[in-house]
C-alpha cells in the first residue's frame, strides 16, 4: 500500500513539473519560491532574442526619391515657340536717321542636341515707326513712313541649371535681313538688304510638362549697302514641347 501511495505521488509531481507554462518561476524548496540562477539566465535569454528581433525587423534605410522635373527635355525633341516683341533701331546708318522703335512678332523653331543644348531657326517681323520730331519731307524717307524688318536666322541656344524652376540660356547665330520702308501711301522700298550677327540672353519657366514661357533680349548688327544698322529687342511668349 505504501509503495503504491509513493508511485501515484511521483507520477503526480512528474505531470506537474512537465505541464508548467514556458516562463513560470518554478517551486523553490526554501519557500520563496524564486530561483535567481533561473530567473538570470531566462531574463539574459529573452533579452537578448527580443533584441535581436527589433533589429532584424527595422527596414533598411532609404534614400528619398527624387521628384521628376515638370518639363520636357527629351533629345532629338522639335519645339515650336511665340514671341511678341518690341525693338529698337541704333547705328550708324541711314535707318536710324529716320525709325526709333516699334513692335513685332516671331516664330521659332528648336531642335533638342541634348538636355541643354538646342540648334534653333527664328522668322521675325519687326516694324519700327518714324522717329518723332522730324520735319515732313517729300523725300523717301517721309516721316509718315514705316520700317518693316522681315529676318531668318539660324540660333545655336544653351541652357545653364536646367533643373531650376527658372532656366537662364545664351543664344548666337546668323541671319539674313530684308529691311522694306513702307509709305503712307502703300509703296515701299527695299534698303540696306544683307546678312546679320545676332546674339542674345533669354530664361525660360515650364508651367507645364510641354508648355514653357520664354522672355530673351536679343542685339542685332546687320550690315547692307556699305552701312551698320543695329537693332535691339525684348520678347516674351510662351513654346511648346509637342509630346511623341
Amino acid at each position: 500500500m505504501i509503495r503504491r501511495l509513493t508511485g501515484i505521488v511521483a507520477a503526480c509531481a512528474a505531470i506537474a513539473a512537465l505541464g508548467a507554462p514556458v516562463g513560470a518561476t518554478p517551486w523553490s524548496p526554501d519557500g520563496a519560491g524564486i530561483n535567481p540562477s533561473w530567473i538570470g539566465g531566462r531574463a539574459g535569454f529573452a533579452s537578448a532574442g527580443a533584441a535581436g528581433t527589433m533589429l532584424r525587423r527595422q527596414p533598411a534605410p532609404v534614400s528619398p526619391r527624387t521628384a521628376p522635373l515638370l518639363r520636357r527635355l527629351r533629345k532629338n525633341t522639335i519645339s515650336l515657340g511665340g514671341q511678341m516683341s518690341y525693338g529698337f533701331v541704333r547705328g550708324s546708318s541711314e535707318l536710324n536717321d529716320h525709325f526709333d522703335n516699334g513692335l513685332g512678332y516671331a516664330f521659332r523653331f528648336r531642335y533638342m542636341l541634348s538636355k541643354r543644348a538646342a540648334l534653333g531657326i527664328s522668322f521675325e517681323n519687326q516694324r519700327y515707326d518714324g522717329r518723332a520730331g522730324l520735319p515732313v519731307s517729300t523725300t523717301q524717307f517721309a516721316t509718315d513712313s514705316q520700317l518693316v524688318v522681315t529676318t531668318v536666322a539660324s540660333e545655336a541656344v544653351v541652357w545653364f541649371h536646367r533643373e531650376r524652376e527658372w532656366t537662364p540660356y545664351l543664344l548666337g547665330g546668323l541671319g539674313y535681313a530684308s529691311p522694306n520702308v513702307i509709305y503712307g501711301r502703300k509703296e515701299f522700298r527695299r534698303v540696306n538688304e544683307g546678312p546679320f550677327l545676332v546674339v542674345g540672353a533669354g530664361v525660360e519657366k515650364f508651367v507645364r510638362p510641354r508648355v514653357s514661357l520664354d522672355f530673351s533680349m536679343r542685339g542685332y548688327g546687320e550690315v547692307g549697302n556699305s552701312e551698320l544698322s543695329m537693332f535691339s529687342q525684348i520678347s516674351a511668349g510662351i513654346h511648346l514641347y509637342p509630346g511623341d
